[in-house]
Formats: C-alpha cells, structure tokens, sequence
C-alpha cells in the first residue's frame, strides 16, 4: 500500500543503496525463491525512483547520524541520503517511529497509514 501510494502522489524516493540491499537480500534467501532475472526486473523497475544521492560526501553526515542518534552505519548512511534529497519521511520499522532524524521523521510503515502521514489526498 505504501509502495502504491507514494507512487501515486510521486513522492517515492529511493537510494541507490535500497536496491543494492533488497537484490542482495532476495538473491540470498532461499525461501523467497526468486529467481536471478525477476530479482534484475525488479530492481530495474524501482530503479527510476533511486534519486536520493549517495556518495562519499554524505559520509560525514552519515558518521554525525551514527554517533549522535546510535543507529547503524548503512540506516545513518540511508538517513543522510534521505536529508540530502530533501525527504520529509523515511519509512523504517528499525528506526525509532516518530523520530526527527535531521529533517527526515521516521515512519514505520507497519503502524501508520499512508493517509494518516502524508494527508487524505494522497489516496487519489
């Protein structure tokens, strides 16, 4: 529903760091049994929504994100990519639900709504 939603209301910001992890994740897991060339389609049809940047000048920023708020290394390095490409939300069930992270609130995604986070129109 939300994949859907933002979408939609082309509010879907990806980082590239996001594909990377979720072609490494279903290529791992057996049980998900994917095979190679819907795991490759898959991520090239999220590949057009992967514009949050990531780069080595985040890293600091990622570092201030680890050190100040505890989060790991790749969620502070997702958290800086989501500052720099001018996120409101970050959708996480890891993160702390609720939680500014810079200018970014966390969303967990399995205790809200897209409605009731980014407004009523966004069902449209």
């Amino acid at each position: 529903m939300w994949v859907k939603t933002l979408i939609r209301s082309r509010a879907l910001r990806l980082s590239p760091q996001v594909l990377n992890e979720v072609y490494w994740v279903i290529q791992r897991k057996k049980r998900l049994n994917v095979e190679r060339p819907r795991a490759r389609r898959l991520v090239q049809l999220f590949a057009p929504y992967a514009q949050a940047p990531l780069n080595a000048a985040l890293v600091p920023e990622a570092w201030r994100f680890e050190d100040r708020y505890g989060v790991a290394y790749y969620d502070a390095l997702l958290l800086a990519s989501a500052n720099a490409a001018g996120c409101t939300h970050f959708l996480s069930e890891d993160l702390n639900d609720g939680q500014l992270y810079g200018a970014v609130r966390a969303i967990n995604p399995f205790r809200h709504m897209p409605e009731d986070v980014l407004g009523r129109a966004s069902r449209n």
